[in-house]
This record gives structure tokens, C-alpha cells and sequence, in this order.
């Protein structure tokens, strides 16, 4: 009888010993070499975000989208978070809330709520502040900012310098309507990063959707991303040896497939855009000239296209009536597989530089509407008179 008690104390022992090791698990950070990525948000604490953004304060819309972001992730980044200008009224009013190693998302989460804007914004040094916590490799920022630079920094210069340190570091943007966006842009297209407006929820949430896919793209390094309906994304540009074969500045649009709009992008670089899995239809003007290509974009990777304004030619459209008088047309180019190139309304004629490519171009004068199939070459004058008799 003694042995069988002593047996079933030693199963008891034994039993509470897994119990509590395994509790221990429980409250243990993860300690295996998983790759992950580290994300620095940096969220705005200006007086400035008290303001709104359809009938809601900004500060508000930041505190659901970060919390959307915290809320959804699945492991696989290790958020830290760093704070401005919500503690008083100075250049130096910097909060390391916690860096991406110590991520503790409860803690973060009420750290964010119980933000209160009142300060100035120095974003510059926010940058700076930030990138100082973030690993080499697979490193993220988010900054969460309604204005621009109110402290003498250049924060469009920082986030170059701090792309051309560690090419391996992006930097995200979600800004909020109104007219200094122009710098958060600067911020997005040197960051390597997308920008997008807090007002636009469907982008919004794309971006933050995004944010995951690249994380869980990190973890997965084998294959696939666990959700293949996670969003990947797209990075555009345009180069010609007139310009030394460098990227230039140009005007970019994304399409859905069914044709509409996106989103438009003026004067830029490079364009950075976080998409849902699919096919889209992209569009750079450039001097006068219209590029357009079809994307493919998988989940949680980044599909490049470079558009190439080196080989392009002149088209130039008219039209004339039966007495051979010439007369105003609507035109329309297509590229000979059937994608939209521009439209001119009710126009004497058109003078267009585009690529070396093969095309199809219609005139409609009266409801009367002819084509043509027609081959651009390179540093060539096309020119096509459409005879309506």
C-alpha cells in the first residue's frame, strides 16, 4: 500500500511539474532564430492631430488603424512603437514606448489610447530615433503623421540617407488630407515605401494588410505565404538614356482590370503600391509620351516594373471631310493587344510621343468611326490622315 501511495505521489509531482513547465512556455517569448520582421511605428503627437478628417479627429482614425494592424498580425513582426510630441511643446519630445524586441502588444495597444497630441513635429529626428531600433535585415518603419516638419529637420533627406545606410529598410506612410502631404509623399518615395491617405479605406487597408503578407513572405522563406490572399505589392518607374538610363520623374495611374482608377501619382520617381493578388493595368507619362504595361501581383511579394523611354517616336493624327477640309475628331490609341492608351476629345489633330511599339488608333468624326493598325519606330514622325468621305 506504502509503494502505491508513494507511485501515485510521483505521478502527482510529476504531472503538476509538465503543468507548471508548460505555463512557463506559455509566458515565454519566442526564442527561436525565425527571421522576423521588426516594424518602429512612428505615430504622430502634434497639436495638429487633434484636427479631423470627415467628422473624426485624426488622432482617432490613427489609434483604429494601428490597432486594426496590432490586432490582425500573426507573429511574424516584432513591433516597437515611438511617440512625438504628446508629452509637451518641444523639439526634443521623443517616447521610445518599446522597441520591436520587448513587443508586448496589450502594453502598446494601451499606450496608444492613451495618446494625447500637443506638441510640435519633428520627423526628421523621429526617423532617425527609429531607425536606431530597428536590426539590419528585414526592417520596417510606419509612420502615422497628418503634417509636415515643424522643427527646422528634412525629413524627405533623412529617410533618402537612411535607405542609402541599410537598402534593406522601407518606410510606409499613412498621412491624412490636406495640403502638406507633398513631404509624407517624399517621405513614402525615398523610404522605398507606399503613401497612403487615411481617408482612402480601401488603400488603407490594403497597406496594412500588406504590412503582414511582407512579414509572413519573411518567415516563409521556402515557399508560398501561408494566405495566398494576403496583399503583395508593385513598384514603378520610367528611364531613358536621355536621362543618363536614371529613373525620372513622371505621372503614374493604376488600373483594375475593368478599367478604373485606383490611384494617380504626380511627379514621381518611384511609386510604391501595396495590391491585392491579380492583374492590373499601369500607365507613366512621360514628356509627353504614355507608357502602359500589365502587372501580375502575388501575394506578399513585390513585382517591379521599369518602364524603358528610351526608343519612342512621333504619331501625329488628323482627320478631313469629303471636301478634303480638316475637321475636328475624337481619338482614340490602343496598343495592338487591345490596352487603352489615351483618349483626345473633339480634337483638330494630335501629336503624341509614345513608344516603339505596334498599335491601333480610331477617329470618330460624326458617329462615323474608322481604325487603323500602325507601327511606331524609334526617332520616327508617324503621321496618318483619317479621310471620312
Amino acid at each position: 500500500m506504502k509503494k502505491i501511495l508513494i507511485q501515485q505521489l510521483f505521478i502527482t509531482t510529476l504531472m503538476l511539474g509538465l503543468s507548471h513547465n508548460a505555463l512557463a512556455e506559455d509566458k515565454k517569448p519566442a526564442t527561436d532564430s525565425t527571421p522576423r520582421q521588426s516594424t518602429m511605428i512612428i505615430l504622430d503627437g502634434s497639436n495638429s492631430m487633434w484636427g479631423q478628417l470627415q467628422g473624426i479627429n485624426k488622432i482617432v482614425t490613427a489609434r483604429e488603424s494601428l490597432k486594426t494592424l496590432l490586432e490582425n498580425a500573426h507573429g511574424n513582426i516584432n513591433f516597437g512603437l515611438l511617440t512625438y510630441g504628446n508629452k509637451k511643446k518641444s523639439c526634443n519630445d521623443f517616447t521610445l514606448v518599446s522597441k520591436p524586441e520587448d513587443y508586448d502588444k496589450k502594453k502598446m495597444l494601451r499606450n496608444i489610447r492613451k495618446m494625447n497630441p500637443r506638441g510640435r513635429s519633428p520627423i526628421a529626428d523621429a526617423l532617425k530615433q527609429a531607425a536606431k531600433n530597428l536590426p539590419a535585415e528585414n526592417a520596417h518603419i510606419l509612420l502615422v503623421s497628418d503634417g509636415e516638419e515643424s522643427c527646422g529637420g528634412d525629413p524627405c533627406a533623412v529617410a533618402k540617407e537612411l535607405r542609402q545606410s541599410n537598402p534593406g529598410l522601407q518606410i510606409d506612410v499613412i498621412g491624412f488630407r490636406d495640403e502638406k502631404e507633398a513631404q509624407l509623399e517624399c517621405i513614402a518615395e525615398n523610404g522605398n515605401g507606399a503613401f497612403v491617405v487615411a481617408d482612402n479605406t480601401e488603400r488603407l487597408k490594403t497597406l496594412l494588410d500588406g504590412v503582414q503578407a511582407k512579414a509572413r513572405t519573411i518567415v516563409n522563406v521556402t515557399g508560398t505565404p501561408v494566405d495566398g490572399n494576403l496583399p503583395g505589392s508593385i513598384e514603378v518607374s520610367i528611364k531613358s538614356t536621355h536621362t543618363g538610363g536614371t529613373p525620372s520623374r513622371a505621372n503614374f495611374s493604376i488600373y483594375r482590370p475593368d478599367g478604373s482608377n485606383i490611384a494617380s501619382f504626380t511627379s514621381r520617381i518611384q511609386v510604391k503600391e501595396y495590391l491585392e493578388p491579380g492583374e492590373y493595368r499601369v500607365k507613366a507619362q512621360w514628356k509627353g509620351q504614355s507608357y502602359t504595361n500589365k502587372v501580375i501581383v502575388q501575394s506578399g511579394k513585390t513585382s517591379t516594373l521599369r518602364f524603358d523611354a528610351s526608343q519612342s517616336g512621333m504619331l501625329r493624327l488628323s482627320s478631313l471631310n469629303s471636301n478634303k477640309e480638316a475637321v475636328k475628331a475624337n481619338y482614340s490609341v490602343y496598343l495592338a493587344n487591345g490596352d487603352f492608351i489615351s483618349r483626345h476629345v473633339h480634337q483638330d489633330n494630335v501629336d503624341l510621343r509614345i513608344p516603339a511599339d505596334e498599335y491601333r488608333i480610331k477617329a470618330d468624326f460624326d458617329g462615323t468611326i474608322q481604325e487603323k493598325n500602325i507601327s511606331i519606330e524609334p526617332n520616327v514622325d508617324n503621321n496618318h490622315v483619317f479621310r471620312f468621305e
